[in-house]
């Protein structure tokens, strides 16, 4: 019992982390419609750039993630700026919007491997080591990722839920046209959720490299992540990627109970096929005939 206890935890920390990139993804996505796959450039150069401010440059933790914070939400302004604007007023068809928006991706990928190199790098941090509480051991990370995760979570939930600037962009998932409606300006609110969502990813990225280390290909990773994540919960649903993320977290930490830790992906992607084959709309969405 202690040991599923122990996996439970684990899984509810990378969940956690899972979630935000998920839920920053699903905002976009939801806002705008543009199934932006360069989310995952954002969270590969927030966590380069709070290795290099905390590593290279000898910066304070907190300005290094602020540093990559403001990399991040820079980067999904201008994507949406230069790449998804110009498209959004020839409306182009989704593929095309898809393939400029994995171009994107490649490049940033390509730019981080001649910049740092494919070698693996590690955070020089305290954070790793662990203490018991109660019957499981936890980490400092797991802790932050647990209890920054639900506090950004509810942040962003009562921005648009309390908030004018939050309401416009929920009428805008709901209805894109009715902003132009009433006189407001759908690029500044396109603008705003970019923002959001990008700088959503830095927390996941900055805490994951405590755990797992920098690569070139992390980005492709947690966007896969959160794109399974997004449909499991329920295309569409803010609430419900984030329930998928933390399904899928709980998913791979137990299924390691069992199985190597290297079929953690593909436990994930097994609870991604299962849904597709079963409910295809995910648990929040509207199951549709």
């Amino acid at each position: 019992m202690s040991l599923l206890l122990q996996l439970l935890v684990n899984g509810v920390a990378l969940g956690g982390l899972y979630a935000l990139v998920a839920v920053g993804f699903a905002l976009i996505y939801g806002s705008t419609r543009v199934f932006h796959f360069a989310h995952g450039s954002a969270y590969l150069l927030a966590a380069y750039s709070y290795y290099w401010a905390l590593a290279v440059a000898g910066t304070a933790w907190p300005i290094a993630l602020v540093a990559a914070t403001v990399v991040a939400t820079l980067f999904g302004l201008a994507v949406e700026r230069w790449v998804y604007r110009p498209m959004r007023g020839g409306r182009q068809s989704f593929l095309t919007v898809f393939v400029a928006s994995f171009g994107v991706f490649v490049a940033v990928e390509n730019a981080v491997l001649l910049a740092f190199g494919s070698r693996f790098y590690t955070l020089p941090s305290s954070l790793s080591r662990v203490f018991e509480l109660g019957p499981v051991v936890v980490s400092p990370v797991d802790l932050l990722s647990i209890a920054g995760s639900a506090v950004l979570l509810i942040l962003l939930h009562l921005f648009l839920t309390r908030t004018g600037t939050g309401l416009a962009l929920r009428a805008m998932a709901d209805n894109p046209e009715l902003l132009n409606g009433v006189g407001l300006d759908r690029n500044r609110y396109a603008r705003i959720a970019f923002a959001l969502g990008s700088a959503l990813s830095a927390p996941a990225a900055v805490l994951a490299s405590y755990v797992a280390g920098l690569t070139p290909g992390m980005g492709s990773s947690a966007m896969l992540i959160a794109l399974a994540a997004t449909i499991v919960g329920g295309v569409g649903s803010l609430a419900g990627a984030a329930l998928g993320a933390l399904l899928l977290g709980v998913a791979e930490n137990v299924g390691i109970w069992r199985l190597p830790a290297n079929w953690r992906e593909a436990i994930a992607f097994a609870v991604l096929l299962v849904f597709l084959l079963v409910r295809p709309s995910g648990v929040l969405g509207a199951a549709r005939r």
